[in-house]
């Protein structure tokens, strides 16, 4: 390549920015930047989102798979989606139900199996959602 090829090249791209160190930006804990830091379960839109009680009793209080239900189960009432009144429901009884898991009184298995299949759909919906908003 010759001396005026390389001129012409370096004016059609522009100039780097100097490098600089990488620096790590830490946002907190999940469970903090989505629940909020104070624990009242505050979500992105500042109301008071209800716990996913059954799914902290099945996956723990800090799983992605919880996290990621609490989000859905919220939107889905907020929203008034397909739906809604079974987790209207499920604000009612769920507590009561996740204690019940958590002693051994009402089968883990069975309510794994329907809270694996939520989090598929939970997957899912949130797949649609980033879909639509990157259209």
């Amino acid at each position: 390549m010759s001396d005026s090829e390389r001129k012409a090249d370096s004016e059609r791209t522009p100039p780097r920015k100097p490098y600089a160190t990488p620096r790590l930006t830490s946002y907190g804990h999940v469970k903090d930047v989505v629940q909020g830091a104070n624990g009242m379960m505050v979500d992105a839109s500042g109301s008071r989102s209800k716990s996913c009680w059954i799914a902290e009793a099945l996956y723990g209080v800090d799983d992605p798979r919880t996290l990621l239900l609490r989000a859905w189960l919220a939107t889905v009432l907020e929203e008034r989606r397909a739906g809604w009144r079974l987790v209207e429901l499920y604000g009612r009884v769920g507590r009561t139900t996740a204690a019940l898991i958590r002693r051994g009184i009402l089968p883990r298995l069975l309510f794994r199996r329907l809270f694996d299949r939520l989090v598929e759909k939970a997957i899912v919906d949130s797949a649609y959602a980033l879909a639509a908003v990157r259209r």
